[in-house]
């Protein structure tokens, strides 16, 4: 099986430039992570109790990637959002950006998460939710970050309820098999097709909730970055 792969459009396009004023702040992690301390941006109602860990795109941190998790945080009633810093040094250079094999060997560097310590930093942001109030977690990525929160949905130690995210990026069948509860992957029209994933997660896990894709066919890989 090959290796899997960012999209053309993750290895060749710079994030969007916009404005954004953020609605949450950055705090640093009650628990240190690999003996460091490492911080979070928190956003979201103090009230709800629901968490969601969110895991943005290979571009790091944008305006993009605030909005998405600030407008996130609102919705239904509202969430407390927790997005680590996953890379802790900022994202790839953008001489990385047109290059895929330099973009790949940094990722595998810098954001592998059998490497880089994500399930502990997943563990410390729930752990902090759960202080302040959450009792529910789920992980909610955006194009790499979506196939790093399927690897953590696979993970016994962390208390994962639901998984996915839009414009998913290296997904197969070896990455969702190990998954311990239901996943909603949201491709864009350019993206993989994405059905016979879930088709496998659904007749193999049997979940009391089904997993789901929704496909936007009338956008393009990275639409909420």
């Amino acid at each position: 099986m090959a290796a899997p792969t960012l999209s053309d459009r993750c290895c060749n396009t710079p994030a969007v430039e916009a404005v954004w004023k953020n609605l949450g702040e950055d705090k640093v992690l009650s628990t240190k992570v690999n003996g460091e301390d490492r911080k979070v941006y928190r956003t979201g109602p103090k009230d709800s109790k629901t968490g969601i860990i969110g895991v943005y795109d290979i571009f790091g941190f944008h305006p993009s990637t605030y909005q998405f998790y600030d407008r996130l945080a609102t919705a239904h009633g509202g969430f407390q959002v927790s997005v680590p810093h996953w890379f802790k040094n900022g994202p790839p250079p953008k001489e990385c950006f047109g290059d895929r094999p330099a973009l790949m060997a940094w990722i595998a560097e810098h954001g592998s998460y059998s490497t880089s310590h994500f399930d502990e930093l997943i563990l410390a942001a729930i752990e902090d939710l759960r202080a302040d109030g959450c009792d529910s977690f789920v992980i909610y990525g955006q194009c790499w970050g979506t196939f790093i929160a399927i690897q953590a949905a696979a993970e016994e130690k962390l208390p994962i309820l639901a998984a996915g995210g839009p414009h998913p990026s290296m997904m197969s069948e070896e990455v969702i098999s190990k998954v311990r509860c239901p996943i909603i992957l949201l491709p864009a029209g350019d993206d993989m097709d994405m059905v016979p994933l879930i088709e496998k997660v659904n007749k193999e896990k049997k979940f009391s909730v089904e997993s789901l894709q929704h496909r936007f066919e009338n956008m393009k890989h990275g639409y909420t970055g």
